[in-house]
């Protein structure tokens, strides 16, 4: 779980009215129709609005965050989906020139819980620790993370470790930050947000195919 210490309390707050109204709603209901007396009424309610809030928050802890007016009402930015950028890196950068790699992220996000993973034509990548931090004074929003780059050549492997800092813009469309490794580079990722869906997307491949059907329907 990545959230902040004012989504948990956001959390519990929604929690506690969920089984608040539902008890209510469930008492009046074992009184007035069924003619339970008030002590066993009150009781049969709240293990019914219980077992109901704990079902529903469960439903919500695997929900795709793409239904914006739940995301809102919850206050936690949206940030899932295929993101398709570029990548702009010091490796072997030479009279300022840097080195641009077409690159993809793709994002699992539901309330609770956080993912990236990021592909290149030769990498691919995956966090190891997400955050997603909301300035309530300047109504800004960071994705910062700790990823861990697999880099293949000559039927070998190695391991980059680094971290990233994006900030979300652009009505929530656009990420935009920094990256470091441990190299050691540095550059720059610009993202632009082309898809919700992400189930079948797990490689650069269908990442691009993606990419080409969301580019068909705009």
């Amino acid at each position: 779980m990545n959230l902040t210490h004012s989504e948990f309390e956001r959390l519990l707050k929604a929690f506690g009215w969920m089984l608040g109204t539902l008890w209510t709603a469930i008492f009046l209901v074992q009184l007035t129709y069924f003619q339970t007396p008030a002590t066993s009424a009150a009781w049969r309610a709240f293990g019914s609005a219980l077992a109901l809030s704990v079902l529903a928050f469960g439903a919500l802890k695997k929900l795709a965050w793409r239904w914006k007016p739940l995301a809102k009402w919850m206050g936690r930015p949206c940030v899932h989906g295929v993101w398709q950028g570029e990548l702009l890196s010091d490796y072997g950068a030479t009279n300022d020139s840097r080195l641009v790699i077409p690159i993809f992220f793709v994002i699992r996000q539901t309330y609770l819980t956080l993912s990236i993973q990021s592909f290149t034509e030769r990498q691919e990548g995956e966090s190891q620790i997400e955050a997603l931090f909301k300035n309530s004074k300047t109504n800004s929003t960071q994705l910062i993370y700790i990823f861990e780059l697999r880099k293949s050549f000559s039927g070998s492997s190695s391991l980059i470790k680094g971290s990233g800092e994006l900030k979300l813009s652009g009505n929530h469309l656009s990420l935009t930050g920094t990256y470091w490794t441990n190299t050691p580079t540095h550059g720059d990722i610009n993202l632009k947000l082309i898809s919700r869906k992400i189930d079948d997307v797990t490689t650069f491949q269908e990442a691009m195919e993606s990419s080409s059907k969301a580019a068909a329907k705009n």
